[in-house]
């Protein structure tokens, strides 16, 4: 016989918050959204189209003004500032994807298989992760393409193996925290294996922390690039490149000071994007969908 039991309303004072109003009410999302989707607007238009080839050399038409024709003007050898911006936004935002995305693939189950694992497996994991730790992320960055040469590829590569140590860390201190919930108590009482459990149970539960994380570490790893870049162990000519535009940039500042202000403010912009966006998403994704009404 199945027993019905009684609703009651809400508490006074309280009221349930949709998602939807939630994300509006939340300013650092808003804002980090918008900042966010503008430069990847920007970097995924440059893919099939821009005001003028970044590769144009013409000195007849260099430092020319802003117009309707260069919409930010050209730099000092003719080239068309905002086309230069579009395509190093496109190469920020494709380093900064595939070097976090190594962080995460190698990182998470190495968090995971440390907080699984007593002993030895998590004391090699995490000596490890202290030993990378140990060296700024830029010098590691500036070490390995020294050794391997510049170049894109082994930028995103530098920036990858830092972002593991954090993934990790943050992969196995949110399974630790779930170490004692019942609902994994019961889920090995049923027998299930420690990688099972792991995947079903551990891996949802923690998917919040490492998508606010991955947004933090986009940030970083556009920062990076950019600092590779202008040293000249990054994205190398004729690609664009936002790091590369200061450091081509820095002999102009008496004369054109815009040429460094322009790739200044979009390393600025999308770095402060994608850190309100993680922000925002932190409090969005708090499973605590209640809040109290003043």
């Amino acid at each position: 016989m199945n027993q019905e039991f009684p609703s009651y309303p809400p508490p006074p004072g309280f009221e349930e918050i949709s998602i939807w109003k939630k994300t509006l009410n939340s300013r650092s999302f808003v804002i980090g959204a918008v900042l966010t989707l503008l430069i990847l607007i920007g970097g995924g238009t440059s893919v099939f189209w821009t005001p003028n080839a970044i590769d144009l050399l013409d000195v007849s038409r260099r430092l020319k003004p802003t117009s309707s024709e260069f919409w930010f003007g050209t730099d000092q050898y003719g080239r068309d500032i905002f086309s230069m911006l579009m395509v190093g936004a496109r190469t920020s935002i494709i380093v900064a994807l595939i070097a976090v995305g190594i962080g995460m693939l190698i990182g998470v189950p190495l968090g995971l298989l440390a907080a699984a694992q007593k002993g030895f497996p998590e004391e090699l994991v995490m000596r490890t992760n202290d030993l990378i730790f140990a060296f700024p992320s830029l010098l590691s960055a500036v070490l390995i393409t020294s050794i391997f040469g510049p170049g894109a590829i082994n930028a995103v590569i530098a920036i990858g193996i830092f972002n593991i140590p954090v993934f990790a860390r943050v992969a196995r201190g949110g399974a630790l925290s779930l170490s004692g919930r019942e609902f994994l108590l019961a889920a090995r009482l049923s027998g299930k294996s420690p990688l099972l459990i792991t995947v079903e149970h551990v891996l949802p539960n923690i998917a919040n922390l490492l998508i606010v994380q991955a947004t933090i570490q986009l940030s970083l790893a556009i920062l990076s690039e950019a600092g590779l870049s202008y040293l000249g162990l990054g994205t190398q000519p004729p690609m664009a490149s936002w790091g590369r535009m200061l450091y081509e940039a820095q002999t102009m500042v008496a004369f054109a000071p815009q040429l460094v202000l322009y790739p200044g403010f979009a390393i600025i912009f999308s770095v402060l994007g994608f850190n309100l966006l993680g922000d925002g998403l932190r409090d969005l994704l708090d499973p605590k969908m209640r809040r109290k009404v003043a």
